[in-house]
């Protein structure tokens, strides 16, 4: 339903019009209604009405003078004027305006109806032009900030500027990226539109789009020297706002100031720098772009961390668990390391405690009750609840420990595997592996099958698949040379034993990692 905005000097008239004419039924409401032309433009600006009717003859300001401003306000309102039978002068300029049409007092129902049907299909034309238009420019947006090409982005700005309502291609301006930690399309949808609107109304040539499902980008046009810091207080209290509405945390990345809007593409990607901070920083926040660059990694060795941090789990010492996190962590934080190697190597660390631990517990209580929370790993939204989600899996595994009654024979189930994650790349034989447990290897043999559901062999083969598959991602290292690393002096056993436990070659595998 469209809105109309009702404006007349004379309040029995406009009383009239208002409560008497069957406007529902023409598919309009009425938003306001104002008894002169300066009241009419404060109500406009305030409801922002799709059509307005307006006397000619009005004190302090009349319908002339009120209709120009109110098309500069809003090009697109359309205007129906009124008038008296002794007002064809004020008609005729009504007509230089742009008007819609205009009608005779008093109001000839079937005439209002007539003109009203014509002012709908007008609005109806603009709203799906405008639609068309703003989702081309959209894309073209979208495009413009991940090109590359400085040609290309100059046709992206040309084709811009040809839009109804184009962006400036020269000014100051800022560019924003903001994203959330969890909403649904709808509250996503509420959310772009609540900020849209204020984010318009900051300046007019300001621009909001959806860049995906996670994130909205926006350009904030600078005025004068306030300009940066009206962003902030923009961000500022939408944060604060959104976040009590809806319960919604966005978080905002600032990039540095630019001048051309062919610079898109680089202030895309300082906002999208800034906006990853949050990894660090924390949800919730407005983050400026630092031009520090983050490092790729840090000296941190999973492998040496796994080995301690599994010592701990084993034998439930939640104090030492928790030091070994914050130890494998601390250097991240310190180096800023970009979160994909946190990331990778945080993966790492988990595969191998679960690859010691799985074998223990996994017959007692499932796979599932023991493997940690790989989304919340490869998805995590800071550091801190990276950390805090290895801290709750160890918990868990260390209450798996304690469910199994202290099970005295754990200590040497772990021992083994200690000495064979030690050895492997060693021709080792069970025999050795039980002279290190000071028991017979038949007894040995028993109780592993027993207690983790493989045998001392399988585990073995799986611990040097898992290692020769780790030492395929280097390129400089021969097959036999992987093989013989990993235990294996016949190249072709080794191959063999990869392909029934990968489902492809050594060979076919480093070619998918590579």
């Amino acid at each position: 339903m469209y809105t109309i905005l009702l404006v007349d000097d004379e309040k029995l008239e406009l009383d009239a019009i208002a409560r008497y004419i069957r406007w529902e039924d023409m598919g309009i409401s009425v938003v306001g209604t104002a008894r002169n032309g300066r009241e009419a433009l404060r109500m406009q600006e305030e409801l922002r009405p799709d059509i307005v009717l307006t006397d000619v003859r009005m004190p302090i300001m009349d319908g002339l003078e009120f209709a120009r401003k109110a098309k500069q306000f809003d090009k697109n309102v359309k205007v129906v004027f009124l008038s008296g039978h002794d007002e064809f002068q004020y008609i005729k300029a009504a007509l230089t305006m742009e008007a819609m049409g205009y009608l005779l007092k008093p109001i000839d129902k079937a005439e209002l109806a007539q003109l009203m049907e014509r002012v709908i299909r007008k609005c109806e034309e603009d709203k799906q032009l405008s639609e068309s238009a703003e989702g081309l420019k959209e894309k073209l947006v979208r495009s413009l900030a991940a090109e590359s090409s400085a040609e290309t982005r100059k046709e992206w700005v040309r084709r811009i500027a040809m839009l109804p309502r184009p962006l400036p291609p020269t000014g100051d301006y800022i560019v924003c990226l903001i994203t959330w930690d969890e909403a649904n399309d709808r509250e996503r949808a509420d959310v772009l539109a609540s900020l849209a609107s204020g984010w318009s109304e900051l300046n007019g040539s300001n621009y909001m789009w959806e860049a995906d499902e996670r994130r909205f980008g926006a350009i904030a046009y600078l005025d004068g020297d306030s300009g940066t810091e009206s962003v902030w207080r923009f961000w500022g209290k939408a944060l604060e706002e959104i976040r009590g509405r809806t319960g919604i945390v966005l978080t905002i990345g600032l990039s540095t100031e630019g001048r051309y809007l062919e610079q898109l593409p680089e202030l895309w990607g300082e906002a999208r720098e800034a906006n990853a901070a949050k990894f660090y920083e924390g949800t919730g926040t407005v983050l400026p772009y630092e031009a520090e660059p983050r490092r790729e990694t840090a000296a941190v060795r999973p492998a040496a961390v796994a080995e301690r941090l599994g010592h701990a789990v084993a034998h439930l010492q939640t104090e030492a668990m928790e030091a070994e996190l914050a130890g494998f962590f601390a250097p991240f934080r310190k180096s800023r390391t970009r979160r994909e190697a946190v990331i990778a190597d945080t993966m790492q660390l988990a595969t191998e405690i679960s690859r010691r631990f799985s074998p223990l517990l996994e017959r007692q209580h499932g796979a599932e009750a023991i493997e940690p929370d790989w989304r919340a790993i490869t998805e995590p939204q800071s550091l801190a609840q990276l950390q805090a989600t290895l801290a709750d899996w160890c918990r868990r595994m260390m209450d798996r420990i304690r469910e199994k009654d202290h099970d005295k024979n754990l200590p040497i189930i772990h021992r083994i595997r200690e000495l064979i994650d030690a050895r492997f790349s060693e021709a080792l034989t069970v025999e050795e592996l039980a002279a290190g447990v000071y028991l017979s290897p038949n007894y040995i043999r028993t109780l592993f099958k027993e207690k983790t559901g493989q045998t001392i062999l399988e585990y073995m083969t799986k611990v040097r698949i898992d290692r020769a598959s780790g030492l395929l991602r280097n390129k400089s290292l021969k097959i036999h040379e992987i093989a013989k690393a990993v235990g294996y002096e016949n190249v072709s056993y080794f191959c063999s034993l990869f392909q029934k436990h990968r489902g492809v070659t050594p060979n076919e595998y480093r070619k998918k990692l590579l």
